[in-house]
C-alpha cells in the first residue's frame, strides 16, 4: 500500500479512537446536562472562547449553536483580554471556553473577570488540575487522546472539541423543541433552507391556479391558460373531478381543435403532490414523470380519489428560489 495512503487510514483510525473515547467518557460525568440546563436557559447568549486551533474550533460550534437555537459568538481570547470583554452581558451570557491544557495565559484575565463578575463559565479542557477547570463554574473534563502521528499539533483533541461542541448544540436544540421550520427561518439563502421549503410556500394558489368549468369550451380554455401562464388548464368536472389540460393536449388534438369538447381533449389523470411536500421532492417528481407541473392538494386528502385542488406547482417556481 502506498505509504501516504497509510499514513492517511492511520489518522484516521486514530481520530476514530479519540472519538470513542469521548462518548465514553459521558457516562462518567453528568456536568454535561448541567451545561446543557445552563445554556437553554440564558436569557443572553454563549460566547465561545479558544485560543489558537481551539479558537478556529470555537467558531464552528458557535455557528452550529446559533443555527440551532442557542444566540452564539465566537472570540479569540487574545481579542477579548484587549477590550473585548465589554461584550459580555453581565447576568446573561455564559462563557463556554476550550483549552487542551486549560494553562493558556490568554485565559488568565479572562476567567478572573467572569469570576469576579459572576459570569458563568463552562470551562472544556483535557487536563483536571489547570487554571480552565478550576475557574470553572462547570467543569468538563474530555479524555485525554492521541494525537495523530504522535504529533504535537492537536488533531484528535481538536475533532473530540468539535464533536463535543455539535453534541451540546444538538442537545440544546432538542431541549429547546427547535423545528426545521425555524431553522430555515434562520437560513433563508442556504441550499440546507431550500430543500425544506414546502410546496404551500411557493406554488400558485387562489386566483392563481388555470382553472375552467369542463362545461367551458376549448377556446376559454386556452384563454385561461394563456392568462396564468403554468403551462396548463385545470377542468373541472360536475362531481368535482379535476382534469388538466397542457400545451402538449394541444398539439396533439390540434386537428379541429376548436370544435373539439374539453372532456375529449383533456388528460383524466393528472399528477397530484401534498402542498406540505418539500419543493425538494416535486422537482424530484416532476423530473421522473417527465413533467413540468403538479397539481397541489391538502395533505389529508392526498388518497382521495377526487381531490380538491388548492394549488399548482411549477418547475419554475422551484427554480427561481434556487431549488433544483
Amino acid at each position: 500500500m502506498n505509504k501516504d495512503i497509510q499514513i492517511a487510514k492511520k489518522t484516521v483510525e486514530t481520530e476514530i479512537q479519540a472519538l470513542k473515547k469521548l462518548s465514553s467518557s459521558f457516562n462518567r460525568n453528568s456536568n454535561f446536562s448541567k451545561a446543557v440546563n445552563l445554556l437553554s436557559k440564558i436569557k443572553g447568549k454563549c460566547l465561545v472562547v479558544g485560543v489558537g486551533k481551539s479558537y478556529i474550533v470555537s467558531l464552528k460550534v458557535s455557528a452550529t449553536l446559533s443555527s440551532l437555537g442557542t444566540p452564539s459568538v465566537a472570540f479569540s481570547a487574545n481579542d477579548l483580554q484587549h477590550g473585548g470583554l465589554g461584550v459580555i452581558q453581565k447576568n446573561n451570557d455564559v462563557l463556554l471556553i476550550f483549552s487542551v491544557s486549560g494553562e493558556s495565559s490568554e485565559l488568565n484575565s479572562i476567567l478572573k473577570y467572569a469570576n469576579r463578575h459572576n459570569i458563568s463559565i463552562i470551562g472544556v479542557s483535557c487536563r483536571s488540575t489547570s487554571m480552565l477547570i478550576r475557574y470553572s463554574t462547570i467543569k468538563i473534563l474530555l479524555p485525554k487522546v492521541l494525537e495523530a502521528g504522535h504529533s504535537l499539533a492537536p488533531t484528535s483533541s481538536s475533532l473530540n472539541f468539535l464533536s463535543w461542541g455539535d453534541s451540546l448544540a444538538i442537545a440544546c436544540m432538542k431541549r429547546k423543541k427547535w423545528t426545521n421550520k425555524k431553522f430555515v427561518v434562520n437560513h433563508p439563502s442556504g441550499t440546507l433552507a431550500t430543500a425544506l421549503v414546502q410546496v404551500k410556500e411557493i406554488m400558485a394558489k387562489g386566483k392563481e391556479i388555470p382553472l375552467v368549468s369542463s362545461k367551458k369550451n376549448i377556446r376559454k380554455a386556452i384563454k385561461e391558460m394563456t392568462k396564468k401562464k403554468l403551462g396548463l388548464v385545470c377542468c373541472r368536472e360536475k362531481n368535482g373531478k379535476i382534469n388538466i389540460i397542457t400545451d402538449g393536449d394541444l398539439r396533439r388534438h390540434s386537428n379541429n381543435l376548436y370544435k373539439k369538447e374539453i372532456l375529449k381533449v383533456c388528460s383524466k389523470h393528472p399528477s397530484w403532490i401534498s402542498e406540505t411536500a418539500t419543493a425538494l421532492s416535486a422537482i424530484e417528481k416532476m423530473n421522473y414523470l417527465k413533467i413540468t407541473s403538479l397539481l397541489v392538494a391538502k395533505n389529508k386528502d392526498i388518497n382521495k380519489k377526487n381531490k380538491k385542488i388548492v394549488g399548482v406547482i411549477h418547475l419554475h417556481h422551484c427554480l427561481s428560489r434556487g431549488i433544483k
